[in-house]
């Protein structure tokens, strides 16, 4: 009798937990996520982005900064500049870009001020994880029609899917994600002085 009674404690508190976790809100997933990330000195993962061929790639994130490389572009990020280098060619492009236009480089940027410009709404889970999908504001100044972010029980970003209004998407999953040690800023920014045969072409 005592068996049965500490296992229908146990079953109550398991359930307790899964409806707990069940009536997360959307707000919630996505303040978790962005904690997890603003938390950490930095943060790298690997990453696949899904298209007509899957292309595989690293990216450092630290705050609005991030660098990421795949085996057709790296791209800089310092906040404010991104240079972004093809890898089949010497030029590297230097651009101010809008935030919509960071999106295309690095999609989770978009959980750092989703709030400020795009409406969140919880969607079914999926393989275990949450979904919350973002639609813009009436006042947001975007090219992204919507967007839908999965996050992992360990409140990691696991996988993004933003759709901007010409029609183009990018589907990118997290293969590998965690904190990592702080990176100075020079890791962030494209050095001109360990390439000089690289042709700047400046599109500010």
């Amino acid at each position: 009798m005592r068996l049965l009674r500490h296992l229908l404690i146990a079953g109550t508190f398991l359930c307790c937990l899964g409806a707990i976790a069940g009536n997360r809100s959307a707000d919630d997933i996505l303040r978790s996520a962005a904690g997890r990330l603003s938390s950490s000195p930095s943060v790298e993962a690997q990453f696949t982005v899904h298209g007509q061929e899957p292309v595989q790639g690293n990216i450092v994130m630290d705050g609005p900064r991030f660098a990421m490389t795949t085996p057709l572009l790296c791209v800089w990020f310092d906040g404010h500049t991104q240079w972004t280098q093809l890898q089949s060619t010497s030029e590297v492009s230097i651009t101010e870009p809008t935030a919509s236009e960071i999106m295309e480089s690095n999609p989770f940027a978009i959980l750092r001020d989703y709030s400020a410009r795009y409406r969140a709404r919880r969607l079914p889970d999926a393989a275990g994880k949450q979904r919350v999908e973002l639609t813009p504001l009436p006042s947001a100044d975007t090219t992204i029609e919507k967007a839908i972010i999965v996050v992992d029980s360990s409140n990691w970003p696991a996988a993004a899917e933003i759709r901007f209004t010409d029609g183009r998407s990018i589907i990118a999953t997290i293969d590998h994600i965690g904190a990592a040690a702080s990176k100075p800023a020079s890791a962030f920014r494209f050095d001109t002085t360990r390439n000089p045969a690289v042709e700047i072409i400046d599109l500010r």
